[in-house]
This record gives C-alpha cells, sequence and structure tokens, in this order.
C-alpha cells in the first residue's frame, strides 16, 4: 500500500471512529424507556424507539440539541435532541 493509501485510510478511521464509537448505548447510565449513549464524556439520552436516537446512531450528534452541564450522574453534561426528553431522564427513577 503506498503512503498516500495509509495516510487516506487513516484520515478516514480519524473521522468516521467518534461515529462508531456513539453507536455503542451505554448500560450503565440506562433508564427505563431511555436509551444513553457516552461520547466525549457526555451523556446523550433518547427515548428507546425514537427517530432521534436512530438518526443518532447513523450520522452522531443532532444539528438541534439540549444540553444541561453537570447535570448528568457524576456531574456528567447531559445532551439530547429536545429539553422535554431530557428533563424526562433526569426525573425518571
Amino acid at each position: 500500500m503506498s503512503p498516500i493509501r495509509i495516510t487516506a485510510a487513516a484520515l478516514v478511521f480519524a473521522l468516521l471512529a467518534p461515529v462508531a464509537a456513539a453507536k455503542e448505548a451505554s448500560a450503565q447510565h440506562s433508564k427505563e424507556g431511555f436509551i444513553t449513549f457516552v461520547e466525549d464524556g457526555r451523556l446523550w439520552v433518547f427515548k428507546v424507539g425514537s427517530q432521534e436516537a436512530e438518526d443518532f446512531k447513523a450520522h452522531g450528534e443532532p444539528t438541534k440539541m439540549a444540553t444541561k452541564v453537570g447535570a448528568g450522574p457524576g456531574g456528567m453534561t447531559v445532551k439530547s435532541a429536545d429539553l422535554e426528553t431530557l428533563d424526562a431522564y433526569l426525573t425518571a427513577p
């Protein structure tokens, strides 16, 4: 393989690795009715079966989002596609 191809392959991996990592759900922070992902130390929260969760798994961070800094487990920042889902997760038992 030529050096240019190796460099291109490394670049593609570097760009796609964060999206691939985001596809793995975080069972550690799960609550009934929600699916969670940890990405870059931030907790992403979606309703189970929602289109937003599927879009996140396929494409990564949504264009519009709600964020609560330090509101999650261990002071994590919590993010979601909308404030309603975020608040519902934070108040769920």
